[in-house]
């Protein structure tokens, strides 16, 4: 699944667009939507968007000066740009911005198919890594003991062996945490574990390295640790500009690990995230309560969960317990849709309900209902326009609105499409 942000000025343009590639088979797509570049940046700051479609023409910040700012966010997002006009000057400056498409909106949809079709395949060939990505990053099983033991650290102490070991990180700036941990590892013998881990250290060369100080260490046979401190550049840079907060970033990265993973083998790995900073003296205590609760939970498949001291105080937390059940999180996913058919529901919002990977979670429904995530929300809406139709006198406008669309147009086309009927003739055929 890859997330697909659709910016315009024009809300009739998002619209089809949205309406055009919400249910399409060809790509599995969660769509966002904004109708200016300040929301597009917005959305950018809360979420991690593989592709971003674009007019490069409106009021305030045109999709140039957007561009730079995606880029500033998500390095690897892809920029594909829609204009009215074949304008040369704008084409050169995307390109050299790293649009990887313009095109012009008299092209029509499947023009724009083949362009998010050409978009995912440049995601795919960047994330397939030719050669390992080593400089810089350090793996040391004895410091990583010493750190996360029983054993209280003095921060002299910790300064003297970072120094020694060549660790280009510091016991005065607070550090990130993030536990993972593989599915059938166990089942591998040494040499399968050993290609395995290969492969992680060169993702988080590739994903991580360039923004954090990194240390990885193997725990047991599936579980693996991450302790991230920023970059200088990186901690100043985030300190002065409206960027996306250190736990969404480290989220959006996890997610694009989980995706590579899960598309070279059949292996999937979950994490755990504590989204506050520790200090590296205090880091054994914190490990220890949740590497218990990975142990203690079962998480199946590609769980993302983001934990916070609340819940690290109360471990056995009811909520995250119930939605880490495969069998439970189908049901929660229904529920939430259910009480949500007024409010936009995007596949990222269900998967942060039930603490998935949201690729994962769609083809997890899939699999459970036989149908894909999309198609059974405009079911629950279309069913729920019928009971309002039938059993209210409320208009028809009205309805369109109670159920997010974004217009009474597309409701129609919508329930017509859903049940060969407008809704107007559905009400006037079943009252």
């Amino acid at each position: 699944m890859y997330r697909l942000l659709i910016v315009d000025d024009e809300p009739d343009i998002v619209e089809g667009l949205y309406n055009a590639f919400y249910d399409y088979e060809g790509l599995e797509l969660d769509i966002f939507r904004a109708y200016s570049a300040y929301d597009a940046i917005k959305i950018l700051n809360s979420e991690r968007i593989d592709i971003v479609l674009s007019d490069i023409r409106m009021p305030g910040m045109d999709g140039l000066e957007m561009t730079r700012l995606v880029k500033e966010r998500w390095p690897e997002c892809q920029v594909i740009f829609l204009s009215a006009y074949p304008e040369f000057d704008y084409i050169y400056e995307a390109n050299q911005l790293g649009a990887v498409n313009y095109i012009l909106k008299t092209e029509g949809y499947e023009k724009i198919a083949e362009s998010l079709h050409s978009a995912v395949n440049r995601i795919q060939k960047e994330a397939k890594l030719s050669q390992p990505y080593r400089s810089g990053l350090e793996f040391s099983h004895k410091f990583v003991d010493f750190i996360l033991g029983e054993q209280t650290v003095k921060p002299e102490d910790l300064d003297h062996i970072l120094s020694n070991m060549n660790i280009p990180m510091s016991s005065e700036i607070p550090v990130y945490m993030m536990l993972g941990r593989f599915s059938h590892s166990n089942d591998m013998d040494f040499r399968q574990r050993s290609e395995l881990y290969s492969v992680l250290n060169e993702m988080t060369c590739r994903y991580i390295l360039p923004r954090y100080n990194v240390i990885l260490d193997e725990r047991e046979p599936n579980t693996f640790v991450m302790i991230l401190q920023p970059h200088d550049s990186h901690r100043s840079r985030a300190a002065s500009a409206d960027l996306p907060s250190p736990v969404t970033e480290m989220k959006g990265l996890a997610e694009m690990m989980q995706n590579g993973f899960s598309e070279e083998s059949n292996v999937v790995m979950s994490f755990i995230i504590y989204d506050e900073t520790v200090y590296m003296k205090d880091l054994g205590y914190y490990y220890r309560r949740i590497e218990n609760m990975l142990k203690d939970s079962e998480i199946h498949g590609m769980g993302l969960i983001v934990l916070d001291k609340e819940t690290i105080s109360s471990p056995h937390n009811s909520r995250m317990q119930y939605s880490m059940s495969t069998s439970h999180a189908i049901e929660l996913v229904k529920e939430y849709i259910k009480e949500n058919l007024g409010r936009p529901i995007s596949l990222t919002s269900l998967a942060n309900e039930v603490y998935y990977n949201a690729s994962y979670l769609s083809r997890l429904f899939k699999k459970s209902t036989g149908m894909n995530l999309t198609g059974y929300i405009t079911a629950m809406r279309m069913e729920k326009a019928k009971e309002l139709l039938i059993n209210t006198n409320k208009r028809i406008a009205a309805i369109a609105d109670e159920l997010c669309f974004a217009s009474p147009s597309y409701f129609n086309q919508a329930f017509k499409k859903h049940t060969g009927m407008t809704p107007l003739e559905f009400r006037t055929k079943c009252r």
